[in-house]
């Protein structure tokens, strides 16, 4: 009997047990943000775990009565832990709100902010944020889909799946978004960031966790470009648990994209490979894509005090890439046409990226980065002219005018009807190759030093950073035929920089206030080696500068912020900002050598040294957001005023002769609306997203030359445009006959259009004397975008609307266009997508649990509009609106 009633006890004491059903439960947040954290692993008592989901909820269920200790040990946090009482059966325990605070060691350059805002607090000037979850629900091919959804941003496309990216912010020129300082994870990646900065590489949507846009002050820490904004791309990183990921799509015009990832995270190490395969074959003929891109990352604590983060990463792509778009003839005729068959592109690209942290104290904070990276880009471009239509079949041959061009049949042509075929020189088509090869180092060291007092904070970091880039430019002539693959060489160049900077930047907070005053110094030199007339030159003594032309600059680069908050409690903020800074543009391959004397550009000489300087502009802003009632309404409303100086690189075969000044100003607007919150449902959202733009581009002062406005295929229109500018404005217009001699003549009088064919050559002064009001090509005066989602459960639609008003292509700001397109305005166009996916989460059947089923159609009017003259002559219009419905699934085993 004695033995018999532990026995007893132990069993009512285990029944007990199983008979108790309290629940735990409870949200993560960032402590930074506010933002929710998804699959954040929970241990109850050291044995018991769960994740929380996408709204960073979690629950334990059959709990016993008594404490619990729970524990959160976050990679890129500090551990979080809490002591629960259960006192009695059934009881639902709510915890407290859960905030883990980012640990010394993290590295912010790879963390994007989940919270509901369209902005971040870590960036004292106006900047805009795209979430993993935004990107997740509009299910983009591209990244300039979701780019011009973002105020102060004007997407100029050249079709494809923005493989090539051409957006402006703030009134910059947008091909190849070349004023823009490109990042990915915080590490530059043009191919070239100060010589050659086009965006040649453009990552693939499916491998980005979010996407910030940075345009006060901010960005000077960053480096080159940094007069209008920044794109950071944030890349997806290590899951929390060990995860392989399959996310398959196809849909329309060839597409489909096939994404495997495989990782985890197991204690304080994470790693996942990732690999993407993606092909489309256009929207056009001849315009066939496939990209590849793999990367592998490690992420790890190695002791409480330091932390490394390792990336690799290759991208190849193979594309029938052409320059050559469409007339106004062809686009009316038929958008869809490309005879251009034999350009072809093929780019590789190699990356590694090396982050180190190691906390020397609770107070400093010493951060390392070294990164390398190659890029390497083979384009044969078929030689192409312009012809009138009419005479098609017999410049071609029957050949070739059967092959690509019998569209034309059947169709009647007017006298301006041009079409743009390929070059024919004794019954054969030539290409040109452009081959280039960049590479780029850096290595960066950075002193974090964190005052934390009650009523005063110090943030104050300093750092030192070198960088280099090399680039080599062979271009071959090939005339055999359009599809050989060698030929002459008649271009070989190759140019090197080396460049060395410090910043300090002191972020001081007292109470409501933040006060950041910021300094960078730059330090650049750089060298051109013009091969093939080195090799012609004598007295060669192998020297390894022998020949090349030089040039260096230097300068200090400063900028302020300061912000307030109006409002701050637990349901309402309201915070007010402002900033001014000296932003700069460094001089890139094409243009920095030249002489500059009291602002008139010239080649250099003996007498005249190479001296041409980086473009500069003085930037202000200033602007509210926040968070208003009860978070229903989250607004930023930015006012900003660019004035740029020593502005050479006005556009392609568009530069100042005497170096111009242009001012752009204008207001920028988000607003997302929570609209579930008037029913204060917690399994519903309805979220409705609006932006506008307003801009405002005048040029101030200059001496411009076109050299592609004489060379154009004028009609009737344009001709009588051009001459009425002319005499309206006659002292801002140096027109030049040809003389007896042959030489250039300045005339002074009044034209006619009889006088158009006697022009030589025709130089526009911009000041209050001569044209004045011209707005800057590529600004459209207003942007309005608006969004919606709706999400249920599992179920989530979504729709977008975005419209941009019409926008000159040019200095002049021609309203008409020319016969072959370089030339003209853009008229306004609108483009609607929509999606629908339904996510499987938590489901019942671990089959299913996980996976989501998604349908998005892209411009589904299918309305296609001019979507840019980026290219000029040498390309005409590059069409837009096609639509494109896109159809997948995405599981995570």
């Amino acid at each position: 009997m004695k033995r018999f009633f532990p026995v007893l006890c132990s069993l009512i004491n285990i029944t007990t047990f199983f008979a108790q059903h309290a629940v735990i439960k409870g949200v993560v947040r960032n402590e930074s943000d506010g933002a929710a954290m998804s699959e954040v692993t929970l241990i109850i008592n050291g044995t018991t775990s769960t994740n929380t989901d996408s709204k960073g909820a979690f629950q334990f269920s059959e709990i016993a009565i008594g404490t619990h200790k729970l524990s959160i040990t976050l990679l890129g946090y500090e551990k979080t832990e809490r002591l629960i009482n259960v006192i009695s059966e059934n009881e639902i325990v709510e915890v407290p709100e859960i905030k883990l605070k980012s640990s010394a060691i993290q590295f912010p350059e790879i963390v994007i902010s989940e919270s509901p805002s369209s902005y971040s607090y870590k960036y004292q000037g106006s900047n805009f944020i795209v979430s993993s979850k935004d990107i997740e629900l509009s299910k983009p091919v591209g990244t300039e889909e979701i780019l011009k959804k973002v105020s102060g941003i004007n997407v100029s496309g050249d079709m494809g799946i923005s493989n090539r990216l051409n957006v402006g912010i703030r009134g910059s020129y947008p091909r190849r978004s070349v004023n823009i300082l490109l990042m990915e994870d915080g590490t530059p990646i043009a191919p070239a960031p100060y010589i050659a900065p086009e965006a040649y590489y453009n990552p693939p949507t499916e491998r980005l966790d979010g996407i910030e846009i940075m345009k006060g002050a901010d960005i000077l820490a960053y480096g080159s470009n940094t007069m209008y904004g920044a794109i950071n791309y944030i890349t997806k990183k290590p899951s929390l648990k060990p995860t392989l990921g399959v996310n398959l799509s196809a849909g329309e015009n060839g597409y489909h994209s096939e994404y495997l990832t495989y990782g985890g995270t197991w204690d304080k190490i994470g790693a996942e490979l990732q690999v993407l395969n993606k092909n489309f074959d256009g929207f056009q003929d001849n315009s066939q894509s496939s990209i590849f891109n793999t990367t592998a990352k490690l992420h790890s604590e190695l002791t409480t005090r330091s932390s490394v983060y390792m990336k690799l990463n290759y991208h190849q792509e193979e594309s029938k890439a052409s320059y050559s778009a469409l007339t106004p003839y062809t686009f009316k005729v038929d958008p869809l046409q490309n005879p251009f068959d034999a350009d072809d592109l093929t780019t590789k690209r190699y990356g590694v990226d090396l982050l180190y942290n190691y906390k020397l104290s609770n107070s400093f904070v010493l951060s390392s980065k070294i990164y390398v990276s190659q890029f390497q880009r083979d384009w044969w471009r078929q030689e192409n002219t312009l012809i009138k239509a009419s005479t098609a079949k017999t410049y071609l041959g029957d050949n070739f005018y059967n092959e690509r061009y019998s569209y034309l049949d059947g169709q009647t042509f007017g006298n301006d009807d041009y079409i743009r075929v390929g070059k024919v020189t004794g019954g054969k088509e030539s290409t040109r190759a452009r081959n280039r090869l960049f590479r780029v180092g850096g290595a960066q060291q950075t002193l974090k030093y964190n005052v934390d007092k009650e009523n005063f904070k110090m943030n104050l970091e300093a750092t030192i950073k070198g960088h280099w880039e090399s680039f080599a430019n062979v271009e071959i002539k090939n005339d055999s035929s359009r599809f050989a693959r060698s030929g002459t060489i008649d271009r070989d160049q190759y140019y090197e920089l080396s460049a060395y900077s410090g910043f300090i930047k002191d972020k001081l907070t007292y109470n409501r206030i933040v006060f950041t005053p910021s300094i960078r110094y730059e330090f650049v030199k750089m060298y051109c080696f013009d091969k093939l007339a080195i090799s012609k030159m004598n007295g060669n003594d192998g020297s390894k500068y022998f020949g090349s032309q030089k040039n260096a600059y230097s300068g200090f680069i400063p900028g302020v912020s300061i912000s307030y908050d109006l409002i701050i409690n637990p349901s309402n903020k309201l915070n007010i900002f402002g900033g001014v800074y000296k932003g700069y543009t460094a001089p890139i391959a094409d243009n920095a050598f030249l002489n500059v004397e009291d602002g008139v550009v010239s080649a250099p000489t003996v007498t005249k040294p190479i001296n041409r300087k980086p473009e500069v502009s003085l930037n202000f802003e200033a602007g509210i957001r926040g968070d208003l009632l009860n978070k229903f309404a989250n607004i930023q409303l930015t006012y900003f005023n660019n004035n740029v100086k020593n502005y050479y690189s006005a556009g392609r075969n568009e530069a100042f002769q005497t170096l111009g000044a242009v001012n752009v100003n204008g207001i920028e607007s988000s607003l997302n609306l929570y609209l579930h919150k008037l029913f204060n449902s917690e399994n519903h959202e309805v979220i409705l997203n609006l932006a506008g733009t307003l801009m405002n581009g005048t040029i101030l002062s200059g001496l411009l030359k076109d050299s592609d406005l004489l060379k154009a295929k004028h009609t009737d229109a344009t001709k009588t445009e051009l001459i009425n500018k002319i005499n309206s404005e006659r002292k801002g217009f140096d027109v030049y006959y040809s003389n007896v001699a042959g030489q250039d003549s300045l005339v002074s009088n009044n034209l006619s259009l009889p006088d158009f064919g006697k022009i030589k050559r025709l130089d526009f002064v911009f000041d209050e004397s001569g044209i004045s009001n011209n707005s800057i090509p590529y600004l459209p005066p207003f942007i309005l975008n608006a969004g919606f989602t709706y999400t249920f459960k599992g179920l989530s639609i979504g729709a977008n609307i975005n419209y941009v008003a019409s926008q000159y292509t040019d200095y002049l700001n021609f309203e008409n266009e020319t016969a072959e397109g370089a030339i003209g305005k853009l008229q306004a166009f609108k483009t609607i997508d929509a999606n629908i996916a339904y996510s499987f989460e938590r489901h019942k059947t671990k089959y299913l649990n996980g996976l989501c089923l998604f349908v998005a159609a892209k411009n589904i009017t299918n309305e296609v509009y001019q979507a840019s003259r980026l290219h000029r002559l040498s390309s005409g219009i590059m069409p837009g609106g096609f639509r494109q419905i896109n159809a997948g699934l995405k599981f995570n085993f």
